[in-house]
């Protein structure tokens, strides 16, 4: 009872915390309709600070029952906040982008630009993820 309350917990104070930044950085304004774009980054913006509260409380739970948090555990645990990282990244930059694109008339089309980024920052993610699995997964 007392993890689904955990549970609970930090998915309201990340929510909070979540809608509390992006009016901070206006992304979102209370009230509005967000558009597609603003959804994907409240998404990811609840994701990642839902992340940093799981971790934190994986490794107070660790610390307090006593029990040694390996190197691999650590490791996973950077390298999956990297990877969201890299996500939310990659959003804001193909955002730039598309409005970039928009803006000034460039030569190349608008997928060409969509398909760099998307290896630019993807690859590297997809990466960092199977090198985290992989490191949690082996025994």
């Amino acid at each position: 009872m007392t993890k689904i309350l955990k549970i609970i917990g930090i998915i309201i104070l990340s929510l909070v915390i979540t809608f509390l930044a992006a009016e901070t950085f206006s992304l979102y304004h209370f009230g509005n309709y967000p558009t597609l774009t603003t959804f994907t980054y409240l998404l990811f913006l609840f994701g990642f600070i839902t992340y940093i509260f799981f971790s934190l409380n994986y490794i107070i739970t660790k610390k307090i029952q006593k029990e040694k948090l390996g190197i691999k555990k650590i490791i996973s645990i950077i390298l999956f906040f990297i990877v969201l990282i890299l996500i939310l990244t990659f959003i804001i930059v193909l955002n730039y982008d598309f409005l970039n694109y928009y803006a000034i008339a460039n030569s190349a089309p608008i997928y060409v630009f969509i398909l760099v980024r998307s290896l630019e920052f993807l690859l590297p993610t997809i990466i960092l993820i199977i090198i985290g699995l992989i490191l949690l997964l082996k025994k």
